[in-house]
């Protein structure tokens, strides 16, 4: 009899620990480029080659070893969450000479996280940007904040608003129950918001449609595939056109993936069109 362990446990901690270390140089490169990171910078600086996680666990690592140093900000501290305490440097820079990036850095920083949050314009923008996008490929859009669907409602908490969907949709007989996260923030942690959004669909028994700007490899194909769903890491952080300024400013100085404008770009519109057919084509086979 085949054994049913498919890889040993220990394996999976030596490939992340080599994933570590080829992480590093990588972060040193970047940090003698830029003079001053900060973590999140780092990590979506390098998302496409390192789980955020990964890229955490190296930077600490790197400070641990004495080759980067951790450094704060000298100014008048916010009083909100959303702004970096830690920025990193080279061991060995002096501070005066990086003082005036960190400071850009923390501004532009605290600008972009302050219109991330979910009731903020980057968030409600990037689901009309959807909404528009699925109307123009034909779907029906059965509705907005959904925690209901037909004789189905979602699980919730007992005198609590129930939790729900941002919307439901139809297309040749597929109903998709669409979750769209316009975040730059993704830890380890974060993949639970993904599984209780995909559990949410299941509940109401329809597809799981999970649409987010950055979605690890891992749990699209763990955690979304293999339960029935599909899923679009849109990759670009979508920002009302009034905001054109801060986004070109966020791109040019931390390196995020970021546009302003008012619409989807043609080829995103044309990648839910492809989700959505090859959907079709598995269903059918």
């Amino acid at each position: 009899m085949a054994n049913p362990i498919e890889y040993d446990p220990a394996d999976i901690v030596e490939e992340i620990d080599g994933d570590v270390e080829n992480a590093k140089p990588e972060i040193e490169d970047i940090i003698l480029q830029q003079k001053v990171v900060t973590d999140r910078e780092l990590k979506v600086r390098l998302e496409r080659q390192f789980f955020p996680w990964v890229t955490g666990r190296a930077l600490l690592a790197m400070e641990q070893e004495g080759i980067v140093e951790r450094v704060g900000y000298a100014g008048r501290r916010s009083k909100t969450k959303r702004v970096p305490e830690s920025f990193f440097i080279s061991y060995g820079t002096r501070y005066e000479d990086v003082v005036g990036i960190i400071m850009k850095k923390y501004r532009v920083t605290r600008d972009v996280n302050a219109i991330l949050t979910a009731h903020a314009p980057a968030g409600e923008h990037a689901e009309d940007l959807f909404e528009r996008a699925f109307k123009t490929l034909g779907f029906k859009i059965h509705g907005r904040n959904m925690s209901k669907f037909k004789d189905r409602t979602v699980r919730g908490r007992k005198g609590k608003q129930p939790p729900d969907l941002d919307f439901i949709i139809e297309k040749d007989k597929v109903v998709y129950g669409v979750d769209v996260k316009n975040w730059i923030k993704y830890e380890y942690g974060t993949r639970k918001t993904v599984r209780f959004k995909r559990n949410l669909a299941l509940q109401l028994k329809v597809v799981p449609f999970i649409i987010a700007r950055y979605v690890d490899k891992e749990t699209i194909y763990v955690d979304v595939i293999q339960k029935g769903g599909i899923c679009y890491p849109y990759q670009t952080l979508l920002v009302p056109p009034s905001y054109e300024s801060l986004a070109s400013e966020a791109n040019s100085l931390l390196g995020y993936p970021i546009i302003s404008r008012d619409s989807l770009p043609k080829y995103k519109v044309e990648w839910i069109k492809k989700l959505h057919e090859d959907f079709l084509k598995k269903k059918i086979s």
